[in-house]
């Protein structure tokens, strides 16, 4: 019952929220920090309440108050995607939280995942990419925004009382049209902040880069969903302008760090998230395994979760700075004598490739790899077949074992069923 009334009240809490959280680049992290050990301390506590928390902390015969910085999160077990599925498939039949949020993750990793969010949890949340938007420049109250649409979206306009007035004006792209449509919307709108899955953005872009259609740059542009790789982030700069914001996080999280414009490194929000990395003993480490505890999230906490992506960091002053998202720990090539290739064993050669705007690597059997790529006509003084000699070469010297290379040319590479663009789809066990 109670919250019911808190979910009539989620922008209230929005308000709430969002002064409280860090919305400029600090120069001193003392207070983020001493934010951070404060929120942990009281998450140990609540979590210390749940017995499915209570169990993991008996289990590794820690008490809460043993807990008290980042560092000290380690002395807890991780939790994966498939104990917490389980998780919150089990308490979701408690009509106690018939009233929560029921978010889905779309799969990219195997089967989709139901979250329960609280009210006052998922205000935190819509909060907090707010929070993004403040961190790069954006005001997005008074700035106009524009998304792709979704089940709950209404068409672009002025369709409140505030929007009326200029405050938080926000329009909507239809990413099922075709894209002169588009385009055509962008450019009607004039957004200053835009952002849509980062599959669609590239379709947009390509086809604009490809025509040679003009399309109004934002001040800010956001790509969700996936890592943007160096091929894409090069094409959207050269469509869409500088602006690019590349915020990471996942639906389960929310957005932990933001790699800003002008910036070589993610920010991490310390003061709302504790993000980890293990190597693969599982020990803290600069280089390992992302695994993040948001700090926001007591009613039904997530601590060390594996999101399934790995990263690089680098410790300045004491502050963490993580210089590379590296990417799902299952993108891999692999070999019949169990050896592995990740993509970012070759991402040097793909992100030094001017002459390809797309690519995706299909893996059929031991011994074969099939290429999707699309053509970058535009900038490319290579043919096709020039192209496919070149990139073979460079793969199969970096390959542990030589594989069969072959190219499907395309306008652009279909996204998988999820809606998103995995690098590499690996069909062999």
């Amino acid at each position: 019952m109670f919250e019911k009334l808190q979910k009539k009240l989620v922008n209230v809490y929005i308000f709430l929220d969002l002064p409280k959280m860090v919305k400029k680049v600090p120069t001193d992290f003392t207070h983020v920090k001493r934010v951070q050990n404060k929120r942990i301390k009281k998450l140990m506590k609540r979590a210390y309440e749940i017995p499915f928390y209570r169990e993991k902390f008996d289990a590794a015969s820690v008490k809460p108050e043993d807990i008290k910085c980042a560092d000290d999160l380690a002395k807890l077990p991780i939790l994966y995607k498939d104990e917490l599925r389980q998780w919150m498939n089990e308490t979701a039949k408690d009509p106690k939280y018939d009233n929560w949020y029921h978010d889905t993750t779309s799969g990219t990793s195997g089967i989709p995942l139901m979250i329960l969010l609280s009210p006052r949890e998922k205000a935190y949340m819509m909060a907090n990419w707010f929070r993004v938007m403040m961190l790069a420049g954006y005001n997005p109250f008074r700035g106009k925004t524009m998304s792709r649409k979704s089940a709950h979206s209404v068409s672009a306009g002025y369709d409140t009382a505030l929007q009326r007035i200029g405050i938080l004006r926000r329009g909507f792209l239809d990413q099922y049209a075709s894209e002169e449509e588009m385009i055509r919307q962008v450019n009607e709108y004039k957004p200053d902040f835009l952002y849509m899955n980062k599959t669609e953005l590239m379709r947009l872009c390509l086809y604009c880069n490809d025509h040679d259609s003009k399309i109004h740059q934002p001040r800010f542009f956001v790509p969700t969903g996936e890592k943007t790789d160096n091929i894409a982030r090069k094409l959207f700069m050269k469509i869409l302008g500088p602006g690019l914001v590349d915020s990471y996080g996942t639906a389960e999280t929310g957005a932990c760090m933001v790699r800003l414009p002008g910036s070589d490194d993610y920010l991490i929000h310390h003061d709302s998230f504790v993000v980890n990395m293990h190597d693969d003993d599982g020990n803290l480490a600069l280089n390992g395994s992302i695994v993040i505890t948001p700090l926001y999230k007591t009613d039904l906490p997530l601590i060390n979760y594996a999101v399934g992506d790995k990263c690089t960091s680098e410790f300045r002053n004491g502050v963490r700075f993580v210089t590379s998202v590296q990417g799902r720990s299952n993108d891999f090539f692999r070999y019949d004598t169990g050896e592995v290739t990740t993509f970012f064993e070759i991402a040097p050669i793909i992100a030094h490739l001017n002459d390809i705007l797309q690519i995706r690597f299909i893996q059929e059997t031991y011994d074969s790899i099939r290429v999707q790529c699309v053509h970058n006509k535009a900038e490319s003084k290579l043919t096709k077949e020039e192209i496919e000699e070149k990139l073979t070469t460079a793969l199969n010297a970096k390959f542990k074992h030589p594989f069969k290379i072959t190219y499907d040319w395309m306008d652009v590479i279909p996204p998988d069923e999820n809606g998103k663009l995995r690098m590499i789809v690996c069909k062999v066990k």
